[in-house]
């Protein structure tokens, strides 16, 4: 199995990115990433429950996308200069998607 040529794509493309995950896979900050999901252009396909500690009350919901629609949002967002998104300051990041899509 170690020998198969696509094996990181094939793990890649089943497990589910969370937020953090697909923001690197975007290659954007993770706050460009919640401002994309603010926009609608992507919603989670599922949730799980992470615990922190052995306390339930540690325990937070995390959303997991699709690594499918993930990558698809470049293609489905052509108005975004994704160059520049990716190349942004942190202060004027989200302010390039916001200028872009308005």
């Amino acid at each position: 199995m170690c020998q198969h040529e696509d094996l990181a794509a094939l793990v890649s493309a089943d497990t589910p990115p969370g937020p953090d995950q697909a923001a690197e896979r975007l290659g954007v900050r993770q706050v460009e990433f919640d401002h994309m999901r603010t926009l609608g252009w992507i919603g989670p396909a599922d949730w799980r429950e992470v615990r922190f500690g052995t306390s339930r009350a540690g325990a937070v919901d995390v959303p997991l996308f699709t690594t499918e629609a993930v990558d698809s949002l470049v293609d489905a967002h052509p108005e975004v200069d994704w160059q520049q998104l990716r190349s942004t300051g942190a202060h004027h990041a989200v302010d390039a998607v916001s200028v872009q899509c308005s």
